[in-house]
């Protein structure tokens, strides 16, 4: 299997956590593209020129992360990173949506501050940075029910706040999370974050 990303995308980021975590590493080759380019190896996988793509065969492709997410969970029993059913499941599938949801708006938000230039923020701009605050918010009371654990809820929110921390600098989210802070200091030293961080 191929997994194409681009290093500084979070939901790429994500997938690729997923895979090492779920100790798939020598069965699945990373490649790095740039999706702004519509490279044809790209394209060829998915029409929208989005990361990732996970390739299964020549014939069969599978885009958008969350259903690579799924899959991905699928090919080995252990460790179940995603539950099978119930409200366990869709606890963590709301917190995967919620951190999907914050880089959404992270990574349109960078491209629309490039575009202002001189004038970076517009109130249009300041009202998605609040969204941002607000789901820092969310995160920030759920700490105290992670317990250590490792899911694809706590892998996604690890890849959107490192996100952050690659594009949001003076947001300084720490200081209004600070519990997020102390458990993403963790998450943050796992070999699966450390593996995927992006080129410095």
């Amino acid at each position: 299997m191929q997994l194409y990303i681009s290093p500084t995308s979070p939901y790429a980021r994500k997938t690729w956590m997923m895979m090492l975590e779920k100790g798939l590493a020598e069965e699945v080759e990373i490649i790095a593209v740039n999706p702004w380019q519509s490279p044809p190896e790209l394209t060829s996988k998915n029409p929208l020129s989005q990361v990732p793509v996970l390739a299964i065969s020549p014939d069969q492709c599978l885009y958008d992360s969350r259903v690579i997410c799924t899959y991905l969970d699928g090919l080995r029993r252990e460790p179940a990173l995603i539950p099978p059913n119930g409200m366990e499941r869709v606890v963590i599938l709301r917190r995967e949506a919620l951190a999907d949801g914050m880089s959404d708006v992270a990574v349109a938000t960078f491209f629309a501050r490039k575009d202002n230039g001189d004038n970076p923020d517009t109130p249009a701009i300041k009202r998605q940075l609040g969204k941002i605050e607000a789901a820092l918010k969310v995160m920030e009371s759920e700490v105290p029910l992670f317990d250590g654990q490792l899911d694809l809820g706590t892998i996604a929110y690890g890849a959107s706040l490192a996100y952050l921390d690659l594009r949001y600098g003076a947001l300084q989210w720490r200081d209004k999370a600070p519990a997020l802070a102390t458990w993403f200091a963790t998450i943050a030293q796992r070999p699966a974050m450390v593996t995927t961080a992006p080129p410095a």
